[in-house]
């Protein structure tokens, strides 16, 4: 902010009360500079520094436009003579209630039609006690198949120079992926579809298998068709909310039957509560800790005598910093492989290519198991780590981004910030190893599902209050796959002032490479689109700027042409 501080432009009134040290509020010594004209404010009510401060942006005559939200800036007196007739509250949103409803109603579906429609030919009431109707419903599949295949086609292209390209293409190249994982998709489901057919004919139960196979069929072709419908209307990621909070409503189902004693047949001592629901709580306070490493680093920048910009917001006009890494680095992945290890020991000791006495050594020592799982979790967090962000494509996508926005400041830190993010990252894998081994029911029993789900809620409350926020309709206009391109992206539009939403960066962070079905989308106001998708095409795919138009220039007129006269003969010629 650019306010007027120096004695020689203050009135009387204000050189009097800072010499007598008396404080003056921010909002008190901007109504008496502005009452000399020389300040003025900027009148969005949406305005990130209104929003933070409740009161408007104060700047200098000299600045054309906010630097935090790039509107006009008004005249000081006019505008700060009625604040009073704003309303206390901004209204929501055109549209933003439709999109709730979405979310509700396709989360609706996918929670209670497992539970209440049955494949055709089957009566609940007739089920044997071994069978549930969860396993049994239209919707027993679920999106298990979609995000598989979402998985495998992205090893695929990972592994293949020739497609690797396509995984950082833009919209161009994630079509042609998308298309691949729905056609290997369908072909998992009608795989499943056909083992639960089988199931049902084991059973005895009156049910056509060709019916069944296809209701299971309609029934992931409904949640697909729900899944994209809420990422395109509703709020937050489709895929992740319909595969995330069935799931956690499963859990809340477990962990009742915990605490009352259905599952166990009595119920679990305090001692027992206490450590069903600390794990969870611990588990979640870890991954909070995580999603808020970048905005801890910001008030360290903030807080810098240059009196450096967050990289939420850039830094108008000046230019841009270098956003933080988040963490985790490697996502989750680094505490899932360890935590795999018991099961594939067991399992190579079964078909007996190793010897079986190494299973049966490794689950028998007492803290083996717990030590070579946090061993094996510091080496995968900097492997994986690392190659999510190595220095090169960081240094890359900010050369692009410092031709864009010249003044931002140069990536000079070397791996020095990606080492710190390394270590940084590696307590709270080794935390999400370590709990969910000291409770055996409830959410907490699984190291993946809780940070995910808190990453989820943590982006669809920022996309809530982004869409509140901004003015304008929000639009994709890129999906990205790699945390550091997308925040560096982020910046250099705020740079240009454009407000961006990054929607499903958490997410993303945890989730990394496992999760490909959410990609980071970059979302922008209508207004700036076409403006934002130029910007980041050239960032993201070092696209060159369009050429400059020149304004042509007016041709000065002709100067007129001279006649020519006749040279008249001369006397000898006349004569000849």
């Amino acid at each position: 902010m650019y306010i007027v501080a120096s004695l020689d432009l203050a009135t009387p009134r204000l050189r009097a009360a800072r010499a007598g040290n008396k404080g003056l509020t921010p909002g008190a010594e901007a109504r008496i500079l502005a009452s000399r004209g020389r300040m003025k404010f900027c009148p969005n009510v949406a305005c990130s520094h209104r929003q933070r401060t409740g009161t408007p942006a104060e700047y200098d005559v000299d600045r054309p436009d906010c630097a935090d939200c790039g509107v006009e800036l008004v005249d000081g007196p006019a505008y700060d003579a009625a604040p009073s007739s704003e309303p206390a509250t901004r209204p929501l949103p055109p549209g933003f209630l439709s999109r709730v409803g979405v979310t509700a109603f396709a989360l609706a579906i996918a929670i209670a039609g497992v539970r209440l429609v049955p494949l055709p030919g089957i009566d609940p009431a007739a089920l044997p006690p071994r069978a549930s109707l969860i396993n049994l419903s239209v919707f027993a599949i679920g999106l298990q198949p979609v995000l598989t295949a979402a998985l495998l086609v992205e090893l695929v292209a990972w592994s293949v120079p020739a497609l690797r390209p396509l995984r950082h293409a833009g919209p161009e190249g994630r079509e042609k992926l998308g298309r691949a994982m729905i056609v290997l998709a369908m072909g998992f489901t009608l795989i499943h579809a056909y083992g639960i057919s089988t199931l049902v004919d084991s059973l005895r139960l009156d049910a056509s298998r060709l019916a069944v196979m296809g209701s299971l069929l309609g029934g992931t072709s409904l949640l697909v068709l729900l899944a994209s419908w809420v990422t395109r209307r509703g709020l937050g990621n489709g895929f992740a909310l319909l595969y995330l909070f069935p799931k956690l409503v499963d859990e809340g189902v477990l962990l009742h039957g915990v605490l009352s004693g259905t599952f166990t047949g009595e119920p679990p001592t305090a001692a027992e509560i206490v450590r069903i629901f600390a794990i969870p709580a611990l588990l979640v306070a870890a991954t909070i800790a995580c999603a808020r490493w970048p905005a801890s680093r910001d008030e360290r920048v903030r807080a810098r005598p240059a009196g450096a910009e967050p990289y939420r917001r850039g830094a108008g006009p000046t230019g841009a910093e270098p956003p933080p890494l988040r963490l985790p680095t490697s996502g989750i992945a680094p505490a899932l492989v360890p935590g795999s290890l018991g099961g594939l020991l067991w399992l190579l000791s079964t078909i007996g290519l190793i010897p079986y006495a190494v299973g049966d050594w490794y689950f028998q020592q007492n803290g083996a198991p717990l030590v070579v799982q946090l061993v094996l979790t510091t080496a995968l967090v900097v492997a994986f780590g690392w190659g999510f962000q190595t220095p090169t494509a960081r240094e890359a996508i900010w050369r692009r981004v410092r031709e864009v926005a010249p003044a931002s400041r140069p990536l000079d830190e070397g791996n020095t910030e990606i080492l710190a993010a390394l270590r940084m990252s590696i307590l709270p894998l080794c935390v999400f190893v370590i709990l969910p081994m000291f409770v055996d029911v409830g959410p907490g029993t699984s190291a993946f599902f809780l940070p995910l789900v808190t990453m989820f809620v943590l982006d669809f409350v920022a996309e809530a209050r982004a869409r509140m926020q901004i003015e304008g309709e929000l639009v994709s206009v890129w999906p990205e796959h790699r945390v550091f391109a997308a925040d560096m992206a982020a910046a250099a539009l705020r740079s240009e002032g454009i407000p961006v939403l990054l929607r499903g960066i958490h997410y993303r962070t945890m989730a990394r490479f496992a999760h490909p079905f959410v990609p980071i989308e970059v979302m922008v106001p209508a207004s700036r689109a076409e403006e934002a998708t130029r910007i980041v095409r050239q960032i993201l795919l070092g696209e060159a700027p369009p050429p400059a138009v020149l304004q042509d220039e007016p041709t000065p007129p002709a100067a007129p042409k001279k006649k020519k006269r006749k040279k008249k003969p001369a006397d000898d010629e006349a004569t000849a």
